[in-house]
């Protein structure tokens, strides 16, 4: 008898085990590349939220004074001045008041950066605690001189 040439049964259960194994794999790792990919686009979206809080038109903050890691703000819609503090997080305080609002708190102790740009605005320079060095500009209301019967605003 002649033998003919094929695979047999245990080769072709072999190589079903290792394609399955393959596939398995690739799976896997498309997972984790999935997973990295959404949560490194997503992390600079806690830093965004924040500087769209500073320029919130509920708040309306007037900038008065900065210093490097100190701002002086003044909300126009209560006439309430706040301090935003860098530390190891940027935070809202009321000015020789208690109480907080934390509006940022993956920073690396000392490496916030406020420098004053012409027109209200604020450069923010910061690194995150992963290292990962963060950016931004932040425009604030002018001051306005208002007169309250015409209902007429100035801004200067």
């Amino acid at each position: 008898m002649r033998r003919k040439k094929g695979f047999t049964l245990l080769e072709c259960l072999i190589a079903l085990i290792i394609m399955a194994l393959i596939t398995t794999l690739v799976s896997l790792q498309i997972r984790v590349i999935k997973s990295a990919t959404v949560r490194s686009s997503a992390q600079p979206l806690d830093w965004y939220v924040c500087l769209t809080e500073l320029e919130s038109a509920d708040h309306q903050f007037i900038l008065e004074r900065v210093e490097q890691q100190k701002l002086w703000l003044t909300s126009q819609r209560s006439g309430l001045t706040y301090e935003l503090h860098a530390t190891d997080r940027l935070y809202l305080s009321r000015e020789n008041h208690g109480g907080y609002m934390l509006l940022f708190d993956d920073i690396k102790p000392g490496s916030v950066l406020f420098s004053e740009l012409t027109g209200s605005r604020v450069a923010v320079k910061a690194e995150r605690k992963n290292g990962q060095p963060i950016l931004g500009v932040v425009k604030f209301y002018e001051k306005t001189n208002c007169q309250n019967e015409g209902g007429l605003c100035n801004i200067n």
